[in-house]
């Protein structure tokens, strides 16, 4: 029981002992890659709880080889090394080192951070402000003004001329005609036996006016005679018929006999007889 005891003892003293040989070799790894005048300043944490070990700024001198090997990995490596960067929690430099003194943690100095110098005032007058001039307003553009319409001037109206009156119609025979007979009739007669009657008449157009009218006899032999003659008064509006003074004579010869109207002019066709002589 006792063997056993003693072996788990050396067992875990084994264990803890590799343990701590690997945080110092890593440590030692680390202060290698980046040393500054053959000794390296390290901050060891908080690592009391664990190897009862008090925290703070612990100094060791590196050995001549340890550093030996360092630069001629540097010089190996080239700039390669120098992306190797070191956490601020493990490796700082402070900027003047100071070798420190193994204390009790009671007396340890404790190295206080400089304090930052505020900055003193500046002695340089404060530069007055100029005034920045405000622009000049834009000039609003006057408007146009709205020209007055011009009335358009209303044509005179041109009268409209007076139709000029109808001029009366005038006084005129819109119809005549006539009838010529004899008083014996059949073949062989003779112009003495006979009487020769010529009736005829006439219608106007209404006006009014006077009618002038004489028969106009013509025999076979040529001789011109006029006959019976004579003026009929038609009031004004009246249409109606008017008969003429009927001519009645004895011929010598045949002939014709015409009703001719002097005013208003006018002419009937003459109608004829016939008798032996």
């Amino acid at each position: 029981m006792g063997a056993h005891s003693s072996g788990g003892r050396a067992l875990a003293g084994f264990f803890g002992l590799t343990i701590l040989v690997v945080l110092l070799f890593g440590l030692v790894a680390l202060v290698a890659l980046r040393p500054t005048d053959g000794l390296a300043w390290v901050q060891v944490p908080d690592l009391s709880a664990d190897l009862r070990l008090d925290a703070g700024l612990q100094t060791r001198p590196l050995k001549d080889t340890v550093l030996a090997e360092a630069l001629h990995d540097r010089a190996l490596e080239g700039n390669a090394v120098e992306a190797l960067a070191v956490p601020p929690a493990l490796a700082v430099t402070p900027p003047k080192p100071v070798v420190a003194v193994v204390l009790p943690p009671s007396v340890r100095p404790v190295t206080t951070p400089p304090a930052t110098p505020s900055p003193a005032p500046s002695s340089q007058p404060t530069p007055t402000p100029v005034a920045t001039p405000s622009p000049s307003p834009t000039p609003t553009p006057t408007p146009s003004p709205t020209p007055v319409p011009t009335s358009t001037p209303t044509p005179t109206a041109t009268p409209t001329p007076m139709p000029s009156p109808t001029p009366a119609p005038k006084f005129a025979i819109t119809w005549a005609g006539e009838l010529v007979t004899r008083s014996k009739n059949g073949q062989g007669v003779r112009c003495s036996q006979i009487t020769v009657t010529a009736a005829g008449g006439f219608t106007t157009n209404g006006v009014g006016g006077t009618i002038s009218y004489q028969w106009v006899r013509v025999d076979s032999q040529g001789n011109r005679t006029n006959g019976a003659s004579g003026t009929v008064y038609v009031a004004a509006g009246d249409k109606n018929w008017h008969g003429v003074t009927s001519d009645v004579f004895t011929p010598v010869h045949s002939g014709s006999d015409q009703l001719v109207f002097s005013s208003p002019a006018y002419s009937v066709p003459a109608q004829s007889w016939t008798c032996s002589g």
